[in-house]
């Protein structure tokens, strides 16, 4: 009597996925059981995609966003946008005045910091809380610029210290007059401007924002005091993303340089993990939050020391924190067209996009999982498929797709679900 084979993990990823209304669909919420079932009673949600600007991520994002609010009693909405301009953002999102994308501060290539995707996303959200019982609020978690400028940190620094301790105000305009030049719509153009930086001017902006960070730090008392406590939690957030700002550039401009340090490259992801661990330490203990970013930042697993990734990736700290309250949703496609993004010198971000089309998937990616599942978007729980090539002694994906190239992970430990469209296209900010 002959042993039946197991599943191979194609074979199981077709038989076990869950099918997802197409994107942009408007339809009941019945596809979206799985990830009830997924989520549980976790308090953190994250969802990723393997690339910015894909309508198809920003519309599933926004659907299952949705899903998560008026189905599971998800009440803030964290994304990927600098924290101190996202209080501007957070404001209009509660009713407050103002032009939504003149909040979001279009970048320096000329892109608004959301996708037109999530900047409906963001509409829906405040037409949602004009009648809501609970208003869902909106949480900027990252550093400013994506690393490319001090500037939106800082000066909301400036004018918070102007009333509460007016001699350290010395130190933003010092970390302020050295970084000016340094700036542009990424950390890619700071951290090639430090390449020909002199060390010792380096060394003068890091001392300013390292003297301004004791200071804020030891008179914390006198400053709440003075300011009341959100103000001076707010100020102080401002202050970590410009330290944590500077020591990205910095060691991105050695990684540039060619002597790479993928634990100084984690500064930015070691800000997004801290900024949400402390918006869950401010809130009531029953708050939910839904996070939108990248992959590559969500993901549970820590990256290999010596390469060229941040050793630490925003969700490592918040799995190891959280456990299973946090859980980690990863968005990717089989085919269709993505976004590739070129370094440019002479860009004022540091890198060109343009349209490109998906590699088709290998072997030992994520993406091979759903090739029997060409028809509809499916979601695949990481766990049991894990548990089954284990059992089996089946080999793991230990690749996802970037943008038009691939990362290595080990995808069943990194993600806790992997959510993949047949195929993708460019959102509406980009042409081809």
């Amino acid at each position: 009597m002959s042993l039946r084979k197991p599943l191979t993990l194609v074979e199981w990823t077709t038989h076990n996925a869950a099918r997802l209304a197409a994107p942009g669909l408007e339809a009941p919420f019945d596809d979206l059981a799985d990830l009830r079932r997924l989520v549980g009673d976790a308090r953190v949600v994250a969802l990723g995609e393997n690339s910015h600007q894909i309508r198809e991520f920003g519309l599933l994002r926004d659907r299952m966003l949705r899903f998560l609010v008026q189905e599971c009693g998800f009440a803030v909405y964290a994304v990927e946008f600098g924290a101190a301009s996202g209080r501007a953002v957070d404001a209009w999102v509660q009713g407050g005045g103002g032009d939504l994308d003149a909040l979001l501060m279009p970048r320096a290539d000329g892109y608004p910091g959301q996708s037109a995707e999530g900047r409906d996303t963001l509409r829906w959200l405040r037409a949602y809380n004009a009648t809501a019982l609970h208003p869902v609020r909106l949480a900027g978690l990252d550093v400013p610029a994506a690393g490319g400028s001090l500037a939106p940190a800082l000066e909301p620094v400036a004018r918070y210290l102007a009333d509460v301790d007016p001699g350290a105000v010395r130190y933003v305009r010092t970390a302020l007059e050295l970084s000016e030049p340094l700036a542009g719509g990424s950390g890619l153009v700071p951290a090639r401007a430090r390449l020909g930086l002199d060390a010792a001017v380096q060394d003068r902006l890091s001392t300013a924002l390292g003297r301004l960070l004791n200071r804020v730090t030891v008179m914390r008392e006198i400053y709440v005091e003075s300011s009341g406590r959100q103000a001076y939690e707010n100020s102080l957030s401002d202050v970590w993303a410009a330290w944590r700002t500077d020591q990205m550039q910095r060691a991105m401009s050695e990684l540039f340089g060619g002597a790479p340090d993928a634990a100084d490259l984690a500064a930015r992801d070691r800000y997004l993990a801290d900024s949400l661990l402390d918006l869950l330490d401010r809130s009531a203990p029953d708050t939910r939050v839904v996070v939108a970013a990248h992959n590559a930042h969500i993901q549970r697993t820590a990256n290999p020391e010596g390469g060229p990734l941040a050793r630490v990736p925003m969700g490592h700290p918040l799995a190891q924190e959280l456990g299973a309250d946090y859980v980690s949703v990863a968005l990717t496609s089989g085919g269709g067209r993505t976004v590739a993004n070129a370094p440019d010198p002479a860009h004022p971000a540091g890198m060109r996009q343009s349209a490109a089309d998906a590699p088709e998937a290998t072997p030992d990616s994520v993406e091979a999982l759903f090739t029997g599942v060409p028809e509809a978007p499916a979601l695949v729980h990481t766990h049991p498929l894990r548990e089954h090539a284990r059992q089996h002694g089946l080999s793991e994906p230990t690749r996802i797709r970037m943008d038009d190239g691939f990362l290595p992970v080990a995808a069943l430990d990194a993600y806790d679900a992997v959510v993949s469209v047949p195929r993708s296209t460019l959102g509406a900010d980009l042409t081809e």
